[in-house]
């Protein structure tokens, strides 16, 4: 009867703990190998309508490859995605409650709830801009961008002002005017990546993606 209630306990403390698992397990399964490994700018990146080599990772972690594009457009959003083997194929379409992952072209589209707040019920296509282990960066679809008005110049035009972090099954917003306090609040957690931000050069909105990256290169 101890053995039983010892076990019981076990189980009940692992089922606590299993929502704050690492995010990229969580959600994106074994699929380490989509992790990011090149700088992305912090530009807003758009899926095309163009047939490009691409990959689907099903909601089971098993991986489709050949054709993809953009399928069901709202503004710049993607309600969908169409698949096809090779050209001439009949296409199938995939909604982000049919997969976790999708390439095309070298991006990143990764499905998450709408509700980010509470990470849960009916899904959509987001753009990341990092595919991480630990932390995931992707796109805000109600960010502004930077733009220039008549005559005026503007040195980082179509830059992103806001982006989405997903860290620990939780999301949190970094904005350009906050960027260094919130990331800092964010990554807090890693003695390595701690030291490196002492560099102000380094920590910097613009270079966002690097300083994701060494997070997650960092992280034990």
């Amino acid at each position: 009867m101890v053995a039983l209630t010892v076990s019981l306990k076990i189980i009940f403390f692992t089922l606590l703990l299993f929502p704050f698992a690492t995010n990229a397990q969580l959600i994106f399964g074994e699929n380490a190998k989509f992790y990011n490994s090149y700088n992305n700018p912090t530009e807003e990146q758009f899926v095309g309508a163009s047939w490009k080599d691409g990959t689907i990772v099903l909601n089971d972690d098993s991986e489709i490859t050949g054709d993809v594009r953009g399928n069901t457009y709202r503004g710049s959003d993607i309600n969908s995605f169409k698949y096809r083997k090779m050209k001439g194929e009949k296409a199938q379409t995939f909604k982000a409650e049919d997969c976790k992952l999708v390439i095309y072209d070298d991006l990143r589209i990764i499905s998450l709830p709408k509700n980010l707040k509470k990470m849960s019920g009916k899904k959509r296509f987001f753009v990341a801009m990092l595919l991480g282990e630990h932390l995931t960066i992707f796109q805000d679809p109600d960010a502004n961008t930077a733009s220039s008005g008549s005559n005026e110049i503007i040195l980082n035009e179509g830059q992103m002002l806001n982006f989405l972090a997903l860290k620990d099954g939780e999301v949190s917003k970094l904005t350009k005017m906050n960027f260094r306090k919130q990331i800092k609040n964010l990554c807090s957690d890693n003695a390595a990546w701690v030291t490196k931000s002492a560099d102000k050069k380094w920590l910097k909105y613009d270079n966002m993606y690097e300083i994701a990256a060494f997070y997650n290169a960092t992280k034990e």
